[in-house]
């Protein structure tokens, strides 16, 4: 669906979800374009499940961070989306940062954290 050396978008049909795996650290426009071709995607299927893999992971740029606060969850709040998994690991570096945005997004979303995205693709979440 979308692939580049910062990101990979996968449309999983069965579950009528976007798996956004990031690769490697990035910021600007390599951050931001697979969220905008995500949420063109979303819209464009009505998709309603949002998984972000993080195993590799990493701390956003403060000025991504912002637009990610200020752009692409507003669109996600407005749109088809309903639930939204991290992928992460009981040990990840970010478990303390994925934590909170997993308080702050359930205000508006079913959140859950998994360990694996072999669970996520096997269990059909």
């Amino acid at each position: 669906m979308y692939n580049t050396p910062h990101c990979q978008l996968q449309h999983l049909k069965a579950q009528n979800a976007i798996l956004c795996q990031w690769k490697q650290f990035c910021k600007g426009d390599d951050y931001r374009e697979p969220l905008k071709f995500a949420t063109h995607e979303i819209e464009k299927h009505q998709i309603t499940t949002w998984i972000t893999d993080t195993t590799n992971g990493f701390e956003s740029d403060e000025a991504d961070t912002k637009w990610l606060l200020e752009e692409f969850v507003p669109s996600m709040i407005s749109s088809s989306i309903e639930k939204v998994l991290f992928i992460i690991a009981n040990d990840s570096p970010l478990i303390e940062e994925i934590k909170a945005q997993e308080v702050a997004l359930s205000s508006f979303f079913e959140v859950e954290l998994v360990e694996s995205v072999d669970k996520v693709i096997n269990d059909k979440i």
